[in-house]
């Protein structure tokens, strides 16, 4: 594993890579930092060079003006500044899947293929509430405000039942994110609408979503998978908002099969 900061011309990105091969790009949640991905990256760099990132606002990378696009900026950046191929694979989670899908939108030249799990297009006036109300209690309370409602977004009820100790990991991973960065990020999230970018996309792509994630339900998984015409869309039964840690296993299951289809660059 290599960790660097990466200098890009939208400012500085905290990466750390692993293994060697095509280039397979991983972005957190909003309810996670890059550890999140810790099941996963061993068995994907055996096959790709992994490389995580530290989202604008966490770790070591600065937070950027609230708005997903300022996000994509970002990343776009990182992908086309710090020596990654041209096709590279962008996986993301949660608030990292939208960014992908932004990114992808606004930087298709630098996108090969695309795996989204949790993400929709936009969220109902009820989700983009909920990002507002997490914002204010962030900002006006801490942290601690809002690290249980985070917790049962991540994880189903049984699963935190029979992994206390994964509750408290996240727990603590939450209590150090700054507030202000995971406000503006529920602020981004909640004036988000990638309909229209999201139709015109042309690289393959897997939504993956849990069944019984509260963050981002199936539905709005479906619904993106139906605008963009290279979409395939996975449901994963028993499943909350963090599939790569709650069921690493199913997860890989129908991810490392999309990632091996091929590596062309995808139509223009």
């Amino acid at each position: 594993m290599t960790d660097r900061i990466v200098a890009t011309t939208h400012g500085p990105v905290s990466v750390a890579r692993h293994g060697a091969g095509n280039d397979v790009v991983l972005l957190h949640s909003l309810l996670s930092d890059r550890d999140v991905f810790t099941r996963i990256v061993p068995p994907l760099a055996e096959r790709h060079a992994v490389t995580v990132v530290d989202l604008p606002g966490f770790g070591s990378t600065p937070r950027p003006e609230p708005g997903i696009g300022n996000f994509a900026d970002v990343i776009g950046a990182l992908l086309s500044e710090g020596g990654f191929d041209r096709s590279a694979t962008v996986l993301g989670n949660g608030l990292g899947a939208f960014v992908a899908l932004a990114t992808a939108i606004r930087y298709p030249e630098r996108v090969g293929r695309l795996v989204l799990a949790g993400c929709g297009a936009t969220f109902p006036d009820s989700g983009r509430a909920t990002f507002r109300a997490m914002a204010e209690s962030a900002m006006s309370k801490g942290m601690t405000a809002v690290v249980e409602q985070g917790i049962r977004r991540i994880f189903t009820e049984d699963y935190l039942a029979a992994h206390p100790d994964e509750a408290e990991e996240r727990r603590a991973v939450l209590g150090r994110t700054d507030p202000e960065a995971f406000a503006a990020a529920c602020l981004s999230l909640a004036i988000l609408d990638e309909s229209d970018g999201a139709a015109g996309l042309r690289m393959p792509v897997l939504v993956v979503v849990g069944s019984e994630d509260e963050a981002t339900p199936p539905d709005l998984g479906r619904d993106l998978a139906e605008r963009i015409p290279q979409a395939r869309f996975q449901l994963l039964e028993g499943v909350a908002h963090a599939p790569q840690l709650q069921d690493p296993d199913g997860f890989l299951a129908v991810v490392l099969p999309f990632l091996d289809e091929g590596w062309t660059n995808h139509v223009q």
